[in-house]
């Protein structure tokens, strides 16, 4: 599970100022197709070592450090010289500052990180009404290409979403691997079920932490792994038109969310205090 969730360009904001980018942004932009993520600092490991452990675990992920966050012994400057310094074309990193008071200070902030450093994602200025921000960064999301490969974002699922699948033989139930906006993937044994490739399959039920939906879906991909068939179903509303009704999509994209968030910030967590207890161990004097 740890691999598939590392899968995927995520990108992720270090220190953020709630005020300014606040948390509700996250989910409306897995709506558009973002994966986001905030990391904040606190005293069970330093943020630098934090970032750390998200560029060499997370390789396609992109970092953007919040500077005008305030952290006692923390200089943003230095450390993000060193993680360009020591990643190289390898880190995608970017800086989000608040606004300055002068054309002439933000020129000059820019030149020392985008010229100087070589950062590759830019430099985000926010205003100061929090309104304006969501556009502003989302244009950088998009010039930075932080959706990825994936038309959308898959989310794994573990044990906490299922399915009923009605064929002309009989019902179908069981656990959902995976499950995105516009699809989802289910394993079966050979000859478990008859859909053929690009059928229509209705009234398909998803239990996704405990919110249901009822949806039509077609067979997309059908293909062999280790433990049966993997089929891939595409959502399809009544019309035929690929992805779901309304309905379904404000329902099903909280539950996304938390799925996503629950994964990656367990995943973080276990990763933090591994590298705290080796830090524990060399002795290090922060610790």
């Amino acid at each position: 599970m740890v691999e598939e969730i590392l899968i995927g360009r995520k990108t992720f904001f270090i220190a953020p100022d709630f005020s300014l980018i606040p948390e509700s942004y996250l989910e409306e932009y897995l709506e558009l197709g973002y994966e986001c993520y905030f990391v904040c600092n606190d005293k069970t490991l330093p943020v630098e070592y934090k970032v750390d452990v998200i560029l060499s675990v997370f390789k396609d992920s992109i970092v953007f450090f919040c500077i005008d966050t305030v952290i006692h012994g923390v200089n943003w400057e230095k450390i993000i010289f060193r993680m360009q310094k020591k990643y190289g074309d390898k880190a995608r990193l970017g800086v989000i500052y608040n606004k300055r008071k002068t054309d002439a200070e933000r020129h000059a902030l820019e030149r020392r990180f985008l010229f100087d450093m070589g950062l590759q994602c830019g430099c985000i200025q926010l205003e100061y009404q929090k309104r304006n921000n969501f556009a502003l960064i989302e244009k950088v999301l998009f010039a930075n290409q932080a959706r990825g490969r994936r038309m959308s974002v898959r989310a794994i699922c573990d044990g906490d979403c299922n399915y009923t699948i009605t064929t002309k033989h009989g019902r179908i139930t069981g656990k959902v691997n995976d499950i995105s906006m516009t699809h989802f993937s289910i394993t079966l044994q050979e000859n478990e079920c008859d859909t053929k490739l690009y059928e229509k399959v209705c009234e398909i039920v998803l239990g996704v932490k405990g919110t249901f939906i009822r949806t039509d879906a077609v067979l997309y991909m059908s293909r062999p792994v280790k433990d049966g068939i993997l089929n891939i179903f595409m959502f399809v509303d009544k019309m035929g038109h690929q992805g779901l009704d309304s309905r379904n999509q404000a329902n099903l994209l909280p539950k996304l969310y938390s799925i996503l968030h629950e994964n990656c910030d367990n995943l973080l967590k276990k990763l933090f205090e591994t590298t705290r207890r080796k830090l524990i161990e060399e002795n290090k004097e922060e610790f």
